[in-house]
């Protein structure tokens, strides 16, 4: 591995010039791996209708006025996942998660 997170193999022998590339790319190169395996399929999201989440954020430790924790109603998301991300970056702009482990939990609203 080089120092840029790249990495390398001499595939045809050392007096050839080295193969330099992903770790992908240089273990199909020295026949490792199925060039078809190379990328992987990644799941998207971009067809899924929106739908609305509710968040509730609760603290580790919470303060007196925090023992209920926070809701973020109307989110618009495509998933769960996506509608804690977008909660989390409210209560991070809000300064409610600094210092304090917090959970994230979304459910849909009809």
């Amino acid at each position: 591995m080089l120092n840029s997170g790249k990495f390398y193999a001499f595939v045809n022998g050392y007096d050839k010039p080295e193969t330099i590339g992903t770790l992908e790319e240089v273990e199909a190169a020295l026949g490792l791996r199925k060039t078809a395996n190379v990328r992987r399929a990644r799941k998207s999201l971009r067809g899924q209708p929106f739908k609305t989440y509710s968040v509730h954020m609760t603290f580790e430790f919470p303060a007196w006025d925090e023992v209920d924790g926070y809701w973020y109603d109307g989110i618009a998301a495509r998933s769960k996942s996506e509608a804690n991300k977008k909660a989390r970056d409210r209560a991070d702009a809000d300064g409610h998660t600094v210092g304090k482990r917090v959970w994230f939990k979304a459910t849909e609203t009809e």
